[in-house]
């Protein structure tokens, strides 16, 4: 049995180290593999209690806390899987991202993939992501892909903001990027103290403070029915203003 430490290069300043807080064991070719299974489908290495740590010169970048982690090396890409261990059905993954230095948002997941050629995570089963600062959000999904600035959450996207009023958000689909903006696609639901929004597209500025709409929307409020077109509203949704109406509005006394 042969232990290591790996230290992979991602670009200029930025290191990626493994630590392995307890073992992390070179491939061997076990007897006794299970049927259709060969050593390629090992992983090249694998820890217990797994630390794994991504850094932009000197500044912390990536944290990951995991009880299994196992190296791939394939053909066409190199990646960390980081998830419960054999037979732990009950662990998770804890993922801290950092920006200049500072700790921008916590996620946790039942699995998480590391690729190293474009430094790209993604997290899959009961994700839940919180993103500091003034312009954070909760955010539960499927699944959560980080790249680079930007956070993708797809599945059943749940949200609640915090620099938009509190408002909650449903949609298969949103990208945040870090810094408080957003946009979420496939249909979106937004409530908030004003009323409710509904459009295929929601976008929120968040140097504006603003939710914005480019297409049709459809909004209920107290004492009042929309539909129209390009909807630009505050973070309550109390006050609005759109293009155009697409043939109903109704105003309730």
């Amino acid at each position: 049995m042969r232990c290591r430490l790996r230290l992979v290069r991602l670009g200029a300043g930025s290191v990626l180290a493994l630590g392995l807080a307890l073992a992390g064991c070179t491939r061997t070719a076990p007897a006794g593999l299970p049927p259709g299974t060969t050593v390629e489908d090992l992983p090249e290495s694998e820890s217990w209690n797994a630390q794994l740590r991504a850094s932009d010169d000197g500044q912390p970048r990536l944290e990951i806390d995991a009880p299994y982690l196992a190296r791939y090396d394939r053909a066409d890409t190199a990646y960390v899987y980081l998830g419960p261990a054999p037979g732990d059905s009950a662990a998770t993954v804890a993922v801290r991202l950092y920006e200049a230095g500072q700790l921008s948002a916590s996620v946790t997941a039942r699995e998480a993939w590391y690729y190293e050629d474009d430094g790209r995570l993604v997290t899959r089963g009961d994700v839940r992501t919180s993103v500091t600062g003034e312009e954070g959000a909760l955010i539960e999904a499927a699944t959560v892909e980080v790249r680079g600035d930007t956070v993708e959450a797809v599945g059943a996207v749940r949200a609640e903001t915090q620099g938009a009023g509190g408002a909650r958000i449903a949609a298969p689909r949103l990208r945040l990027v870090r810094g408080g903006a957003f946009e979420a696609t496939g249909g979106a639901r937004v409530e908030a103290t004003g009323g409710v929004l509904v459009a295929s597209r929601v976008e929120w500025d968040a140097e504006a403070e603003r939710f914005r709409v480019p297409g049709a929307f459809s909004f209920d409020g107290p004492g009042e029915r929309v539909r129209g077109v390009g909807l630009n509203a505050t973070s309550d949704l109390a006050r609005y203003s759109f293009r155009n109406a697409t043939g109903e509005i109704e105003v309730r006394e």
